[in-house]
């Protein structure tokens, strides 16, 4: 694939020097541990050093947030015991005091239930690198840069949660695509008939689920709302 690519997927320009390899997902979603024992083949995309560099700190955050809702499968006992190992050896301890100081008893103007506790998380920073995976997975199967600033929307449905009846419909039949699906699967369904829908779900250390549909280059309706099958409705403006 390496040598076909003349375009960086995350800022649609040519490929040019300094580049690097973009892992996608993001290579830390692996512990070394899962690394060497399941050994997956990880994909890889080239891109521009600096772009992917600008996304560094968001991907950090993106685990550290999601790190305790992780825990409860192997891949993800793993990745937490990581986190913490790191902690340990003063690696992104800033990053695991923040993720704890997320955790609230008692939220300004909300009444939990008891034994709750409620967790804010940077919702931008999440979204970010979300739909940075599924920008990298698009280019991967069709060739074609999505660019950032395509409307989409995120869901994340937590290990508690039950997913979305349209996500348990919409992708009954779809291919499962994750190489090693323990710690990283997907599946996408696409709509040509309503302006070229996409509806993609990540699934994260078999724990974690994020839903993010949406129209992709060739939508060219200036306002459009689209139900499919009064499965999946998205709002979509150009």
């Amino acid at each position: 694939m390496a040598e076909s690519i003349s375009f960086c997927y995350l800022c649609g320009e040519k490929l040019v020097e300094p580049t690097n390899k973009d892992h996608v997902p993001p290579k830390q979603f692996y512990t070394e541990e899962v690394r060497k024992k399941y050994r997956p083949n990880l994909l890889t995309i080239p891109v521009h050093s600096a772009c992917n560099s600008s996304y560094q700190l968001d991907e950090d955050y993106f685990i550290n947030t999601l790190v305790p809702f992780a825990k409860g499968s192997s891949s993800g006992d793993s990745l937490f015991d990581d986190v913490f190992r790191k902690y340990k050896n003063n690696i992104k301890r800033s990053l695991v005091h923040k993720s704890l100081n997320e955790f609230e008893r008692n939220p300004s103007g909300i009444i939990l239930p008891p034994n709750m506790i409620a967790k804010r998380i940077e919702s931008d920073r999440v979204h970010r690198i979300a739909w940075k995976i599924i920008r990298g997975l698009y280019f991967f199967h069709f060739g074609k840069v999505l660019p950032e600033s395509t409307l989409n929307s995120l869901t994340i449905i937590l290990p508690d949660q039950v997913p979305p009846k349209e996500f348990l419909i919409a992708l009954a039949d779809a291919e499962s695509n994750g190489s090693y699906p323990g710690v990283f699967d997907y599946k996408y369904i696409q709509i040509p008939e309503l302006s070229n829908f996409n509806y993609w779900a990540m699934l994260l250390w078999d724990r974690i689920i994020l839903i993010i549909p949406f129209h992709d280059l060739d939508c060219n309706c200036e306002v459009c709302s689209k139900n499919i099958n009064n499965i999946v409705s998205l709002r979509c403006a150009k």
